[in-house]
């Protein structure tokens, strides 16, 4: 269905990208359901186990009421419904990235499925990989409640800050082509100029606000997890939307020759 559609237009792009995303953020949901939720589990226990929160005897079922008399999501519906309809939101918005980015470095007569890969590859550097470098998620239950704020503004930082640095690397890059250097020596100098930049300016971003008081096994398997999750979802979007606009423009093409080869002779045009 989507390979028939028409890739000439931005809105059927972003609507598949759209569409994909939501795929990918379910599958992503999958994934952590089967290797991530046990992990939360584990969280949870010694949650419980060191007396923060407050439980019913309803166990899993019942609401939680946090220190400030919110209500807050049960571990059922966490690992449920809400699971599920996280990832496609966030499946969602990663194929209105990929999309927009995508059509922004559109060139006549490009390959769809390199420019897509491209894109993907460095918004899943730029949105998911850098920031959990410096400020790698923990489980719940394990960081201080109170922090969440900070946690979720030096997170965004994070992303600007790549943010800036891939837009000024790119302007660079555009630069240093139209200079006529070979790709191989531009992609080398770009890279190396990202890492000499990207550096010290991580080292200077402040640490994450709260020590994690949990074993270390537990809390890497979940950050591992968190990062392997987010990345699966950026792998089947841009495959898919690569592949998909890039059958779809072979198929106008195709569509294209063979209606100007059925197109008859004119009465002026001799025959072969």
């Amino acid at each position: 269905m989507l390979a028939r559609a028409d890739f000439a237009r931005p809105r059927t792009i972003v609507v598949a990208a759209l569409v994909l995303g939501v795929v990918a953020g379910l599958a992503g949901a999958v994934f952590h359901t089967v290797a991530t939720e046990p992990r939360l589990d584990e969280a949870v226990a010694l949650e419980e186990a060191g007396g923060e929160g407050t439980r019913g005897a309803g166990g899993d079922h019942h609401e939680e009421v946090g220190e400030d008399g919110e209500v807050s999501v049960s571990r059922t519906d966490q690992k449920g419904v809400g699971l599920y309809l996280a990832y496609a939101l966030t499946g969602a918005s990663f194929g209105l990235l990929l999309a927009v980015t995508s059509l922004s470095l559109r060139t006549p007569g490009d390959d769809p499925f390199r420019r897509v890969v491209v894109s993907g590859t460095v918004l899943a550097g730029a949105v998911t990989v850098a920031p959990w470098l410096k400020y790698p998620p923990n489980p719940p239950g394990v960081s201080d409640a109170a922090t969440v704020g900070e946690r979720e503004r030096l997170y965004v930082l994070a992303i600007v800050v790549v943010a800036l640095v891939l837009a000024g690397l790119a302007h660079l890059s555009g630069r240093l082509r139209a200079a006529a250097w070979p790709d191989d020596r531009r992609v080398a100098a770009v890279v190396a100029i990202g890492l000499v930049v990207l550096a010290p300016v991580f080292g200077l971003l402040p640490p994450s606000p709260d020590p994690v008081h949990a074993p270390a096994n537990l809390v890497w398997q979940f950050r591992l997890n968190s990062l392997t999750g987010n990345l699966l979802v950026w792998a089947l979007l841009t495959v898919s939307l690569g592949v998909v606009w890039s059958g779809s423009v072979r198929s106008a093409a195709r569509r294209a020759r063979s209606a100007q080869n059925s197109m008859p002779l004119s009465a002026d045009t001799p025959a072969s």
